[in-house]
């Protein structure tokens, strides 16, 4: 459980006491694909120090959270590497990734940057999302389309969304043994 300020209180145990999944972390497992498809950039200096200046960010000191400008403790992508459980074509690009609190990377989840930011509405919303733009428009990186994987390497995507099919059909049938291995062990 995270801190909330609030406690931990006695009936939030009943989310642990249930049976775990392999099935469960799909998600996990789909990312996992997508990050091997994913495109990505070459750590230059000089095009991370820029981009961190589009963000009026000081490149050469603590970097803070683009949403709401807390202490930035990791990297939020802006347009998110798996959508509905497949690749979107977007990446690790210098341009796709934000220093971000790791609340608001939380919080974000699957939400579009623009919307995160009306929810999560700072004080100074408007300049954070000037920021953005400007982060956002020096772009030159586009997303890989599947168009573009079917089209330069056909074959091979085939064979790699068959392995990613024979896994989760894999670590289905390896909840179902489990499932029975707990029924027979309780028995």
């Amino acid at each position: 459980e995270r801190f909330s300020g609030a406690g931990v209180k006695a009936s939030s145990i009943k989310k642990y006491l249930r049976p775990s999944t392999i099935m469960g972390r799909k998600s996990t497992f789909a990312n996992a694909f997508a990050s091997a498809l994913a495109p990505h950039d070459i750590y230059i200096p000089a095009a991370v120090a820029e981009a961190m200046r589009d963000l009026e960010q000081d490149p050469d000191s603590e970097l803070q959270c683009v949403y709401c400008g807390a202490e930035a403790a990791t990297w939020d992508h802006v347009f998110n590497r798996v959508v509905k459980g497949d690749f979107s074509g977007h990446g690790h690009r210098i341009r796709n990734l934000v220093p971000c609190c790791r609340t608001c990377n939380e919080s974000k989840g699957q939400k579009p940057w623009r919307e995160f930011l009306e929810i999560r509405n700072p004080s100074d919303k408007d300049a954070r999302i000037r920021r953005m733009e400007r982060f956002l428009n020096n772009a030159d990186a586009q997303p890989i389309g599947t168009e573009a994987m079917r089209h330069n390497a056909d074959e091979e995507l085939k064979q790699f969304l068959e392995i990613r099919s024979k896994v989760f059909g894999l670590m289905a049938e390896a909840d179902r043994l489990a499932a029975i291995i707990r029924h027979k062990a309780a028995s």
